[in-house]
């Protein structure tokens, strides 16, 4: 018996240190990373058209307390957050030289994503932080999410070094990584609808989507969602991100998709398929997920009490929606998109 438990807990270890292993450095914690980003902004910020990459500097402190500096390179990423009458700080893609990150939090990082605050007011402050929790919310639906690490950013501008500014900011796993550490690749083949993708995948996330008030998202467009498969056959499963038109956000410049007949991003719609045992199995999903979910958002420390409040509030309403049978079957089974015949065109 004593060697049966002990076998037991070497294959657990095992797969713990095996998953550890497939998770690079700098997603193996939530510890805030501080780093000092020192660049040309106006050079960087706007080349919106070409969008070449410009070298920046990443400044951090060591392990043993002495200063490092990375030779980066960096530019902008996006849409909406590229429009200077959306945002002054748009979203960026890091560059390294994998030689330079030895021994630093960036190990191993080769192109990655900055989310950046937008504009410098709170409320900015609190969409970032907001739509970086929906990654961790994520984290707990689906193994097919991608990592996120906070950050503490203060950027300089190199033209102008008086003008610096200390913001949250966050980084996003790669593709490539957050495909490799579940066996699989990313998948670049044409998918005419969700169909085409791994059923207890697709629901789950259509759900998710829901919960957090996304409607921001296509599958056959490949907008705002990466897709990823097995070798062997197998169904491709598909990875949302950008959450910041989301209910759950509550951006300023977040708007409903037209023809939805809605006027803000706060109602929700469902935009799954249509199934003919409907979705009570993935509803039950996420009746038990409740604790985690209500417990990573109680955990959320970056945000101050109220914008936890508000936040709890929104996810309390879609497991109202749940839990009640009627709104089930009309907002959710008869809210579906039939198949192959979509209700919503992209």
């Amino acid at each position: 018996m004593k060697r049966q438990l002990s076998l037991y807990l070497f294959f657990i270890l095992s797969t713990l240190l095996v998953h550890s292993q497939k998770v690079k450095k700098l997603f193996q914690t939530d510890e805030v990373l501080e780093f000092t980003l020192t660049m040309n902004m106006k050079e960087v910020y706007r080349d919106v058209e070409e969008r070449n990459y410009h070298p920046v500097v990443i400044s951090l402190n060591g392990p043993d307390g002495t200063t490092l500096e990375l030779n980066s390179r960096a530019k902008v990423r996006g849409h909406t957050r590229t429009m200077k009458s959306t945002c002054r700080i748009p979203p960026l893609f890091l560059n390294f030289k994998n030689s330079d990150t030895k021994d630093t939090p960036f190990d191993k990082q080769k192109k990655i994503k900055l989310v950046s605050h937008c504009k410098n007011s709170k409320s900015f402050q609190e969409y970032v932080e907001k739509e970086y929790l929906i990654y961790k919310l994520n984290n707990q639906v689906s193994p097919y999410s991608f990592n996120v690490r906070p950050c503490r950013i203060t950027y300089v501008d190199s033209e102008k070094p008086e003008n610096s500014s200390t913001h949250f900011g966050f980084l996003i796993e790669s593709i490539k990584d957050l495909a490799k550490r579940n066996d699989m690749k990313e998948f670049d083949g044409l998918l005419r609808n969700q169909e085409a993708l791994d059923k207890d995948n697709m629901d789950k996330l259509a759900l998710f989507q829901y919960m957090i008030g996304n409607l921001d998202w296509s599958v056959p467009e490949r907008h705002n969602i990466k897709i990823m498969r097995k070798e062997g056959g197998s169904l491709p499963v598909a990875v949302p991100y950008d959450f910041d038109y989301s209910g759950l956000v509550d951006a300023p410049y977040a708007v409903p998709p037209e023809g939805m007949g809605i006027t803000s991003v706060r109602e929700r719609i469902f935009r799954g398929l249509c199934r003919e045992e409907g979705y009570s199995s993935e509803i039950q999903f996420f009746k038990a997920l409740q604790p985690k979910i209500t417990n990573t958002v109680n955990q959320a420390d970056y945000l101050e009490e109220k914008s936890r409040s508000d936040v709890l509030d929104y996810i309390n309403g879609f497991y109202k929606d749940i839990n009640n049978p009627t709104t089930v079957t009309e907002k959710i089974d008869r809210a579906c998109r039939a198949k192959h015949k979509h209700q919503y065109e992209y």
